[in-house]
């Protein structure tokens, strides 16, 4: 190093003097370097943050000359004059011979929560050359109080999409009209916690809260980490959401008197030794007035704080953001218009449900047309009055081809709507797109139909039709296949009362069950439902999968029955089932968790009218369990099997169109979790 440092001086001497004999300029050189040239290092660090009053830094420092071992004296000066009594500083640092690095170590104790300590530390023996003297700021920074701001409302439409709990399924879960407030005083923003009552309802079916009137802030806080006023940083801190959440097997288990949990935050921050590149802390984006809150965190009890999967935001203006038909519109199935889709692109066809914008009555989707993944629905516009039928272009349809995803667009003159048949017939075009979401290739074109709001093979009937005794094929597995009566009766105009389903003497135990009865098709429907106790169990009849021993205890699934022109009393699923139904099964139960046969017969789904030659195996009666045997599950068999990946090859196009927006994707049902309130 002095070798270095000499011939640096040598270079700016004899450079100085040329120019001082040209130019006639004096000079008068510094001089050599005064004893050891102790300097620190140009990459200290010097300003510091602290998590604590107590604790101490390390700083490196270096000399110009590596000769001799040696002390070098080093002073120290404070501002403010009382934090001369809380550094630790040393007096002199030591050089080994032939070292010209060393280190110096200052600890600090009982620093005062917000207050700034500025400290310069000199040395004796320093140089001209480089940083023999640094000055120092110390901070333990004063826990922030947001209920010292004063707060002004900006938005009562925000959204907040958010994917906390991706480890049971749920991703990018939306809560709408948010109310988002600003301090008057500060880069602050606050919004009540959307996780009420109604974001577990949609998610789990049950309440968590007794009262979710008064649920905690979340604040989102461009203070903390914020150097820079033009381009601030969000931060939000550990924030007790009102409950607790662990999962157990297949049950959800969330827990509303713990108020202490801090359960969500940001995950730089509040996670020890993460990093802020790889965990980033929020962002705006002014032109769609949007927060990209960065990692955030949600703690689940047993596996501790657990990174959120993708982005999490929120948007203070919705119309800023691009269309959205999910999120846009309230969408409701209209059974009635369920009808047959017969599709020439997969060579198929298939019972599909409708739904409809309830803000708009000529636009509807049909649910997960071509992919059960991410809810990928087909949007399109149908004014019955005027026979005009519109599809919307450049929309996601979930399928790939050699791996690339697969937009779908409009061909005007294939698409068509046939007011007398009700028959819908949608030309499409299938096509890839780039990553900026250009088309840079056509796949192929297809005519798809669909015929409104006919479905199956049931006639017109009458409620009384369906009264009388019917044979009922039923099977064991391990006893096989049987027959049982069961009788229906009218409870009223709209309800139809079943006995004898559950096979067991009615001398012994009273199974009535009931079927819904529409008078506006003549068909009949059957969901789960509780049915008498069969003593000490709670007692049940329900959907059964006779493959998967699935059953379905919800009331999203259930069963259409109608009478066929031959006279069968018939159950299929309904259109908007996600699962596959075979049979009707009375379980029972001990805690509505375990579950098990009544009698370990299910029955099938096509009921014959009974008559003395409607069948040659005698009629038969069961006996009820003697003991309880856990044999049920919960949970279904996906009715369709999708075929995603096309395998079509690519057609170039030379004219490329803009692709339209893609829908958010929304996924919050959870089938198979059980919601246990503790």
């Amino acid at each position: 190093m002095n070798k270095i440092l000499n011939t640096i001086l040598t270079m700016m001497v004899l450079a100085l003097g040329f120019s001082a004999c040209t130019d006639e300029v004096g000079y008068e050189p510094v001089g050599p370097v005064e004893g050891e040239g102790v300097y620190f290092s140009p990459n200290a660090q010097t300003s510091y943050t602290l998590d604590g009053t107590s604790g101490s830094i390390t700083l490196d420092v270096m000399r110009t000359y590596s000769e001799g071992a040696t002390d070098a004296s080093l002073s120290a000066t404070f501002t403010p004059e009382e934090g001369q009594g809380l550094f630790n500083i040393p007096a002199s640092i030591s050089f080994a011979d032939g070292s010209t690095t060393s280190s110096i170590t200052i600890s600090f104790d009982n620093l005062v929560q917000g207050t700034t300590y500025g400290l310069t530390l000199t040395f004796d023996e320093g140089t001209p050359y480089a940083q023999s003297s640094i000055s120092l700021s110390f901070l333990y920074p004063e826990e922030i109080s947001y209920d010292n701001y004063t707060w002004t409302v900006i938005s009562e439409e925000a959204i907040l999409t958010e994917s906390i709990f991706h480890m049971i399924g749920m991703s990018n879960v939306q809560s709408t009209d948010i109310t988002v407030e600003k301090a008057n005083e500060a880069e602050v923003y606050r919004f009540r916690s959307p996780f009420n009552n109604a974001y577990f309802a949609g998610a789990f079916g049950g309440n968590v809260f007794e009262d979710d009137s008064n649920l905690p802030y979340i604040y989102i806080d461009g203070e903390t980490y914020s150097n820079d006023n033009d381009n601030p940083v969000y931060y939000i801190a550990p924030t007790a959401l009102g409950f607790s959440f662990t999962v157990e097997g297949n049950s959800v288990y969330i827990d509303s008197d713990d108020k202490t949990t801090k359960s969500f935050g940001s995950v730089y921050g509040n996670i020890e030794d993460v990093s802020i590149t790889d965990y980033p802390l929020g962002s705006f984006d002014a032109a769609t007035q949007t927060f990209n809150l960065g990692a955030v965190y949600f703690e689940y009890l047993g596996y501790g704080q657990v990174p959120a999967e993708g982005t999490t935001t929120l948007s203070l203006d919705p119309s800023l953001l691009e269309p959205d038909y999910d999120r846009d519109y309230t969408w409701v199935n209209i059974p009635e218009a369920a009808g047959l889709f017969t599709s020439e692109l997969l060579g198929q066809s298939w019972v599909q449900a409708v739904e409809v914008a309830e803000e708009d009555p000529t636009f509807y989707r049909m649910p997960n047309l071509y992919s059960p993944a991410e809810k990928m629905h087909i949007y399109f516009h149908l004014d019955k009055e005027t026979s005009v039928l519109e599809i919307l272009d450049a929309q996601p349809t979930g399928m790939t081809t050699f791996g690339n995803p697969i937009y779908l667009e409009s061909i005007p003159s294939l698409t068509s709507y046939d007011a007398e048949t009700d028959l819908l017939s949608l030309g499409i075009r299938l096509y890839i797109a780039d990553e900026n979401g250009r088309k840079i290739a056509n796949l192929i074109d297809a005519t798809e139909t669909f015929l409104w709001g006919k479905t199956s093979e049931f006639v017109e009937a009458d409620i009384t039709d369906y009264v009388g005794n019917w044979v009922v094929p039923v099977e064991s597995s391990q006893n096989g296949a049987t027959q049982i009566l069961a009788t229906i009766t009218q409870e009223d105009a709209a309800t139809l009362k079943v006995q004898g389903l559950s096979g067991v003497d009615p001398a012994e135990y009273d199974d009535t069950m009931y079927l819904d009865y529409d008078a506006s098709n003549g068909q009949v429907s059957f969901s789960a439902q509780q049915v008498a106790n069969y003593d000490p169990y709670m007692a049940f009849v329900a959907p059964y999968n006779t493959s998967t021993g699935n059953v379905y205890l919800g009331p999203d699934e259930y069963l259409v029955g109608g009478l066929t022109s031959n006279g069968i009393l018939k159950f299929t699923d309904a259109p908007t089932n996600q699962g596959t139904w075979d049979s009707m099964v009375y379980l029972i139960t001990p805690d509505g968790q375990q579950l098990g046969f009544l009698t370990g017969y299910w029955n099938y789904l096509e009921w014959e009218p009974y008559t003395e030659t409607a069948s040659t195996k005698s009629l038969m009666k069961f006996e009820a369990p003697k003991a309880f045997k856990p044999t049920l599950k919960q949970g279904f068999t996906p009715r369709r099997t999708y075929k995603t990946e096309l395998n079509i090859k690519p057609q170039p196009v030379e004219k490329r169109a803009a692709v339209g927006s893609k829908s958010v994707v929304l996924n919050n049902n959870l089938p198979t979790f059980n919601l246990i309130r503790k």
